[in-house]
C-alpha cells in the first residue's frame, strides 16, 4: 500500500538564512521521524510597503491554501508587513488547520516564543557566577531595538543580583554587526581598561570582538572572556569558538507536535497565551569552558568548502542561463538551458510553472493573443527522478503541479520542499517548486539563487520579445509612412516625388538600357465644371476614376502619378519604339470607363487631353526634354479638341 505524507508548511522571509535554516533543518528531521514532510514557502521581501509587492507575495499563500496541510508554521520574526500577516491569518482560517506563530504574537494563531532575555541572562550568569567576573562590559545591538533592549535588561538584572553596580561606560552599541562591534571593543579598552569579560548581543559581534582583542595584543579567554548569542555556524569555527546561547529548536518543534496531537484528540489547548521555550547555554573556548574540538572544526570547514564549490558551479550555470537569455526570443527557448543548469543537482525535483499569459503568443509575430485565464499555468521545466519531463498541457494554478500528490509518497525520498515566486518588481511570472534529497543549508540557498536568476532571465526574454514586436511594428509604420509619403492621398497614384524616384530607377536600371521610354502628360478635361455643377465630391470621383484608367493603362510595364489638381503623368517601358497617339490612349481609358457602373450612372462624362513622346534609354536620354515635349503635345491636343467642340 502506497503511503503519502501530510505537509507541515512553513512561511517566512529569506528562509535560506542560517537562523531560519537551523529551525527548518530540525523541523525536517522531526517531520521525517513522524511521517510528515516540511514545505517552506519563501517570501522574497522582508518589508513590503508597496501594495503591488504585497499582492504578488500573497500568491504564495494562495498556493499553500491548495495543499493538504496538517499545520502551518509562521516565522513571525522575519515578516515585517502587517498586511501580509493578515493575509496569512485569513489563509490558515480558510484551510482550517492549526497555525503557529513563532517569535511574533499574531492574534488567532498559537503563539510560541523562545525566551531571548532569559537565554541571555543565563550566559551572563555563567560569566559572573561560574567564572567570577566583576568587570563585565556589554556590546548591545541597535539602540532602542526590542531584542537589544531585552538583552540589556537581562544584563543589568544579573549585575544587580550579584551586587555589581551598573556603569554606563561598560555598555556600548555594536548594531549587531562587525565594524561597530570592533569600535565598541576599542572604546572599552580606551575608557575602562581591560575588562574581565565582554558579553555580546549576538555571535557576529562576539567574533568581531575576539578579532579586535587579538589585534590589541590580548588573548581570549586568558585575558578577556567573550560570549555571544544565537549559535551561528561561523561562531563554532571561530578562533576561539564562541560561547553562546542557542535556540532550542528541538523543544519548540516537539511542542508544536504535542499541541497538534492534543488538538487532534480533542483535548483542550490554551490558544490565548504564548508558549515559551528556553534558549540553552552552549559553552565553548571563548569563555574557557570548551575544549578544542578539531573534528567539529574540520567537519564544518569541509562542509563550507563543499558549499563554496557548489556555489561556484551553480553561479556558472546560472550566469550561462542569463547570458543566453539575452539572445532568446521565446520562453520555450529557455527550457533546454534550464535542464542543463540543474544537471549537477539532478537528484532533486525542479519544477517551474509559468502563467500561460506570458507564454501565449511567444511563437507568433506579436499580434494580440486570445484571452488566457490568469490562473492557467504551463510547465516550463520539470526535472524529476534524474530526467527532464516535458508536458505542454496547461493546468490550473490550484493543482500547483500535475500529479502533485505523488511527490509526497514516502518512497519518493524527498526530505522537504521549498516554493518561491518567479517575479520582478513589475510582474509575477509564476513559481518554482524544488524538492530536496539529503537537504542542507546550501540547498535552500541554491533554490533562492535559482529563482532570482530565473526571474531575471524570463524578464530578459519577455523584454526581447516585446522589443522584437515593437521593432516589427515600427518597421510596418515606417514602411507605411514611406508609402504614404510618395503617394497622392486621393488617387493613391504616386505623387510628384514618388514618380520621379521610380522614374529614375527605371531609367538607371541596367535591365532597361537600350529599351524605349514613352512619357505621357495627361490633363483632365472639365474638372472645374464638374466641381461647380455637381460638387467637389463628384469632382473627386472623376479624378479617382481617371486615375484608375491611367493606372490600368500603365499596369504592366510602367508607372503613373498625379502631379496635382487635374494633372497626371505616366511613363512606360517597351522593347520597341511606340507610336501611341492621344486618341489611342483615350480609347484605352474609355475601355476602363465602360466597366464602371458608378460612372455610367453619373450625369457627366470623363475625358482627358494627352501628349506623349518616346525616347531611347541610353546615356544620351534627356528626361527633362522628353517631358517638356510631351507637355507641349498635351497642350496641342487640348487646344485642338476645344476647336472641335466649338
Amino acid at each position: 500500500m502506497v503511503e503519502y505524507r501530510k505537509v507541515i508548511a512553513v512561511c517566512g522571509v529569506w528562509l535560506h538564512e542560517e537562523k531560519e535554516y537551523s529551525f527548518i533543518s530540525e523541523l525536517n528531521r522531526i517531520c521525517l521521524d513522524k511521517g510528515y514532510v516540511a514545505m517552506a514557502f519563501n517570501f522574497s521581501i522582508d518589508s513590503m510597503n508597496v501594495e503591488e509587492d504585497i499582492m504578488r507575495e500573497k500568491k504564495l499563500m494562495e498556493l499553500m491554501e491548495h495543499l493538504d496541510c496538517a499545520a502551518v508554521i509562521v516565522m513571525g520574526e522575519t515578516i515585517k508587513s502587517d498586511i501580509m500577516v493578515d493575509f496569512i491569518k485569513k489563509t490558515v482560517k480558510v484551510m482550517g488547520v492549526p497555525a503557529f506563530a513563532l517569535e511574533r504574537h499574531i492574534d488567532g494563531l498559537i503563539n510560541i516564543s523562545q525566551e531571548f532575555g532569559e537565554g541571555f541572562k543565563n550566559i551572563v550568569k555563567h560569566v559572573v557566577e561560574h567564572h567570577g567576573c566583576r568587570k563585565v562590559d556589554m556590546i548591545a545591538g541597535i539602540k532602542d531595538n526590542e531584542f537589544s533592549e531585552d538583552r540589556i535588561r537581562a544584563y543589568k538584572e544579573v549585575l544587580e543580583e550579584n551586587g555589581i553596580p551598573f556603569e554606563e561606560k561598560r555598555l556600548k552599541y555594536g548594531e549587531f554587526w562587525d565594524i561597530p562591534a570592533r569600535n565598541a571593543t576599542r572604546q572599552f579598552l580606551e575608557e575602562s581598561g581591560v575588562p574581565d569579560a565582554i558579553v555580546c548581543a549576538n555571535d557576529s559581534m562576539a567574533i568581531a570582538c575576539c578579532a579586535t582583542l587579538r589585534e590589541e595584543g590580548l588573548r581570549v579567554p586568558e585575558d578577556v572572556l567573550v560570549t555571544g548569542f544565537d549559535g551561528i555556524g561561523s561562531g563554532k569555527i571561530n578562533y576561539p569558538s564562541i560561547s553562546t546561547v542557542e535556540p532550542d529548536n528541538e523543544s519548540e518543534i516537539l511542542l508544536i507536535f504535542d499541541i497538534m496531537e492534543k488538538l487532534e484528540k480533542g483535548e483542550p489547548v490554551d490558544t490565548d497565551s504564548t508558549y515559551h521555550v528556553h534558549y540553552r547555554v552552549k559553552v565553548n573556548q571563548s569563555c574557557g569552558c570548551g575544549k578544542n574540538d578539531d573534528k567539529q572544526t574540520i567537519d564544518t570547514l569541509g562542509s563550507l568548502a563543499l558549499s563554496l564549490n557548489d556555489r561556484k558551479w551553480h553561479m556558472m550555470a546560472l550566469n550561462k542561463l542569463l547570458l543566453y537569455s539575452n539572445e532568446m526570443k521565446r520562453l520555450s527557448d529557455m527550457t533546454p538551458f534550464l535542464a542543463d543548469c540543474v544537471g549537477l543537482w539532478s537528484q532533486n525535483l525542479y519544477f517551474v510553472a509559468i502563467y500561460e499569459q506570458f507564454v501565449a503568443g511567444s511563437d507568433n509575430d506579436g499580434s494580440t493573443v486570445a484571452y488566457v485565464p490568469e490562473d492557467s499555468c504551463v510547465t516550463m521545466m520539470r526535472f524529476q527522478d534524474f530526467k527532464n519531463i516535458e508536458d505542454p498541457t496547461p493546468f490550473k494554478e490550484e493543482i500547483i503541479m500535475p500529479d502533485m500528490k505523488e511527490i509526497f509518497r514516502k518512497d519518493k525520498n524527498y526530505d522537504m520542499f521549498m516554493v518561491r515566486l518567479v517575479q520582478t518588481q513589475s510582474a509575477l511570472y509564476g513559481y518554482v517548486l524544488e524538492g530536496f534529497r539529503n537537504v542542507d543549508e546550501r540547498c535552500l540557498r541554491r533554490c533562492e539563487e535559482f529563482g532570482l536568476f530565473l526571474s531575471t532571465a524570463i524578464s530578459a526574454v519577455l523584454k526581447n520579445r516585446k522589443l522584437i514586436q515593437l521593432n516589427d511594428k515600427l518597421r510596418l509604420i515606417n514602411k507605411e509612412m514611406e508609402r504614404v509619403s510618395v503617394l497622392d492621398y486621393l488617387t493613391e497614384l504616386y505623387n510628384r516625388r514618388g514618380f520621379y524616384d521610380e522614374l529614375y530607377k527605371l531609367v538607371n536600371s541596367p535591365d532597361n538600357n537600350g529599351k524605349y521610354l514613352t512619357f505621357f502628360s495627361i490633363d483632365m478635361d472639365g474638372l472645374k465644371q464638374i466641381n461647380d455643377t455637381y460638387g467637389h465630391n463628384e469632382g473627386d470621383f472623376a479624378l479617382k476614376t481617371l486615375a484608375a484608367a491611367i493606372k490600368n493603362f500603365a499596369v504592366r510595364n510602367g508607372i503613373c502619378a498625379r502631379y496635382g489638381g487635374d494633372e497626371f503623368v505616366s511613363a512606360i517601358i517597351t522593347e520597341q519604339e511606340t507610336a501611341f497617339t492621344a486618341d489611342i490612349v483615350r480609347q484605352r481609358f474609355d475601355a476602363t470607363f465602360k466597366k464602371s457602373r458608378e460612372l455610367a450612372a453619373k450625369p457627366f462624362v470623363i475625358s482627358a487631353s494627352v501628349g506623349g513622346r518616346c525616347g531611347l534609354i541610353n546615356e544620351n536620354l534627356n528626361l527633362e526634354e522628353l517631358m517638356r515635349l510631351a507637355d507641349e503635345e498635351m497642350y496641342k491636343d487640348k487646344m485642338a479638341r476645344r476647336k472641335e467642340r466649338k
